[in-house]
């Protein structure tokens, strides 16, 4: 197993008006991203490799390629994290693509963990490199901090096909690590292709396959046109070897209890559509997704159900008025809360009125008193 963490450098930007809670709070960040990275490297086995690269305007990697993982190699990464001090626009398709370009044994099952608070500058060549290069890495992301860019995590969960991981907490870290080291510590095929004869294919995802993980199996969705017959062959690489297998399609019974492959296909094409719409709006990819919606009967952000019913529920028509509690994000106090405009004078404008009322009745008696004199 050779994991090549990407971890995202402490940007020192000012993310709120007063600078030094700015800093503070890139500095929790910083420190769950430490946390972090020190229990996933606790999980390695001294047969795996490793590699840093930390990013921010630019980049920097530990080592020109991956190390052993020894006690005195992990010592030597954390320090190289704690010496970095980044600075500029945090940009995760020139790390990517670093990272991707860096020396790789084809005998291991290689992982990319991008450790970052998902606030960092991301085009949908991100999200096409990622799907492009199953085959030669597997991406896994870590969203860190409780105020964690969760589109981008997801989204790049998707790309990878696999599952995100988010940290709000350094006190969470050890169980989200050990969490992932189950997750990828036994890989079952790597090098994965799928090749298709004698029928027509298309539309298939993913567009490259990553390893098959014992925790993680690995679904191949698509579409095919004429006659089902030919064959499906799948070819990778195992602990001694080589493994291939083919499938004769023509002597596969279609099953009534599968129809809901369609609709899985459908769902799993449209959260993609919507994170490269998100990313760069389109009016094509609306097309596409709405069309997915109608075509699959699927609620997407451009479609929805109508439901109409005639049976009458409340037949007294007395409505019952229910309290409904909504829990603020973390870190946000009551103050954000707004609340309802009084009905009913505050006992301080009373009192107002009443200091108003008496200097009005006294500023009446000096004036009869000079009338009067």
């Amino acid at each position: 197993m050779e994991p090549v963490a990407i971890l995202k450098r402490r940007e020192q930007q000012h993310l709120f008006d007063d600078g030094r809670d700015a800093l503070r709070f890139n500095a929790d960040v910083l420190d769950t991203a430490k946390q972090l990275m020190r229990d996933l490297a606790s999980h390695l086995r001294p047969t795996d490799t490793f590699n840093v690269l930390l990013f921010s305007g630019g980049s920097a990697v530990l080592s020109p390629q991956s190390l052993p993982a020894t006690p005195g190699n992990i010592q030597h990464a954390l320090g190289f994290i704690d010496r970095e001090q980044g600075a500029g626009s945090t940009e995760l398709l020139p790390a990517l693509q670093r990272a991707l370009a860096l020396p790789q044994d084809e005998r291991l099952s290689r992982s990319l963990v991008i450790v970052t608070d998902g606030y960092v500058a991301v085009e949908t060549q991100a999200f096409d490199l990622i799907r492009n290069n199953l085959r030669n890495a597997n991406v896994f992301a870590f969203g860190i901090g409780s105020g964690v860019n969760r589109f981008l995590i997801e989204g790049l969960a998707r790309a990878g096909s696999g599952e995100p991981f988010v940290v709000t907490d350094p006190r969470e870290a050890l169980a989200i690590a050990k969490k992932f080291a189950q997750y990828i510590q036994t890989p079952v095929l790597t090098n994965v292709a799928v090749e298709y004869a004698g029928f027509d294919v298309y539309d298939v995802e993913p567009v490259t396959i990553p390893d098959v993980l014992a925790e993680r199996p690995v679904l191949v969705f698509g579409k095919w046109r004429g006659s089902p017959q030919g064959a499906i062959t799948i070819h990778g690489n195992h602990g001694t070897g080589t493994h291939s297998q083919t499938l004769d399609v023509a002597h596969v019974t279609p099953l009534s209890t599968n129809t809901a492959l369609r609709y899985l296909w459908a769902r799993h094409r449209i959260a993609m559509l919507g994170d490269y719409q998100t990313l760069d709006p389109q009016d094509e990819l609306v097309k596409q997704i709405t069309t997915l919606g109608l075509t699959y009967n699927l609620l997407t952000a451009y479609t929805s159900f109508v439901a109409v019913d005639e049976v009458i529920r409340n037949v007294g028509g007395q409505n019952t008025s229910v309290k409904q509690p909504l829990p603020l994000p973390q870190g946000v106090s009551n103050l954000a809360v707004g609340g309802a405009v009084p009905t009913v004078l505050e006992p301080e404008t009373y009192a107002l009125m009443g200091v108003v009322g008496v200097l009005l009745l006294w500023m009446m008696r000096k004036q009869q008193q000079r009338n009067g004199a």
